[in-house]
């Protein structure tokens, strides 16, 4: 697209050529944001919008009068209303507070679950090298289909479910006898 003639349009005050060109690139800026940024489509109508009110305030200052740099100002300046748009939905309302300004005292649950870190900890050292290694790649990758392990380690997909399960079984063994010492 020729973006010069939205350049001379504005500068001309040329209302027929502007709602055309606006059209245009409003579609454009729509399509990068919801494909690229991922934008709801009333986001991405709302900040070609606001981008294009800029754009025309920049263009009619003399701010902005290169065409070929037009569509990088839109696309960036889109993309940007967008975080706005985005960083507006995270900030809190403090005019709307909870009854509840605190969560309960959790103090006691990391504890326990410090201790049973520990333990585990101590049961893999006590672990085979090859098991530990085996149970370690698991925890380190725990979206891993059992396929992938079994590849990773050249190994049958039932013998990877297998030995997953039976590390599994000597761990908690460890741990529970640990834990009620």
């Amino acid at each position: 697209m020729d973006y010069s003639k939205f350049v001379d349009a504005v500068l001309e005050n040329d209302e027929s050529v502007i709602t055309k060109q606006v059209k245009v690139i409003t579609a454009v800026l729509i399509k990068f944001l919801t494909v690229r940024m991922n934008a709801s489509f009333e986001d991405a109508q709302d900040c070609a919008q606001n981008t294009l009110l800029i754009a025309v305030e920049k263009i009619r200052n003399d701010e902005l009068t290169h065409p070929d740099a037009l569509i990088n100002y839109l696309f960036t300046t889109s993309k940007h209303e967008y975080f706005k748009v985005i960083s507006k939905d995270r900030e809190v309302n403090y005019e709307d507070l909870p009854e509840h300004h605190s969560t309960n005292a959790d103090q006691l649950h990391r504890l326990v679950d410090k201790e049973k870190m520990s333990l585990l900890k101590q049961c893999m050292e006590a672990l085979k090298t090859d098991y530990r290694k085996y149970i370690e790649y698991w925890f380190q990758n725990p979206g891993y289909e059992t396929s992938v392990v079994a590849d990773h380690f050249d190994i049958s997909i039932n013998n990877a479910w297998t030995k997953k399960h039976r590390i599994i079984n000597v761990l908690k063994e460890c741990i529970e006898k640990k834990f009620q010492k």
